[in-house]
């Protein structure tokens, strides 16, 4: 798949039990659909291995689905699956579906979604929702991942000084 041997030990430590996926039932296929994605495979089994240990059917091909019925095009997909290797391992119904249907009512262009798909693995009750509504209370607009990427103390830091900025013009 590309890797080098050092990426592979990385790999081989990030999840031992790749070890037991059968080349031809599970790895290859698994390569093959996402080089159909056009994503670098080498890129995300060193970021993401336990992506390869999810089925197809049952995984992978509703997730991607899920996007395009969104109205992202396989280059979205393929530029966010690039960015967060992680994307495919969440659950359609217990994780994507309410990050979505959340997302919506938020003032976000849906190319932040490519451009940070991070976004889905942050807590929707702990995280998105409460740093959400204090960012619409102070009437300011970070983006997607300066509001959830960064600490608490920086997140108040940086809405502050977004805060001070709009006072001052």
């Amino acid at each position: 798949m590309g890797l080098s041997a050092e990426n592979v030990g990385k790999v081989l430590t990030r999840c031992p039990n790749i070890l037991s996926y059968s080349v031809e039932d599970k790895l290859r296929p698994t390569a093959e659909y996402f080089r159909s994605l056009e994503v670098d495979v080498t890129v995300l089994i060193h970021r993401s291995p336990q992506t390869f240990g999810l089925s197809i059917e049952a995984n992978l091909k509703p997730v991607t689905e899920f996007f395009l019925e969104r109205g992202y095009s396989l280059r979205d997909i393929a530029t966010m699956i690039s960015r967060y290797g992680a994307l495919y391992t969440f659950s359609l119904p217990d994780n994507l579906i309410s990050k979505w249907e959340f997302f919506l009512t938020m003032v976000y262009p849906r190319s932040e979604l490519v451009k940070f798909p991070q976004y889905f693995g942050y807590s929707l009750e702990d995280r998105i929702k409460p740093r959400y509504e204090i960012m619409r209370k102070c009437g300011v607009k970070l983006l997607l991942n300066q509001m959830l990427s960064v600490s608490e103390e920086d997140f108040h830091k940086l809405l502050k000084k977004k805060t001070e900025k709009m006072l001052d013009d």
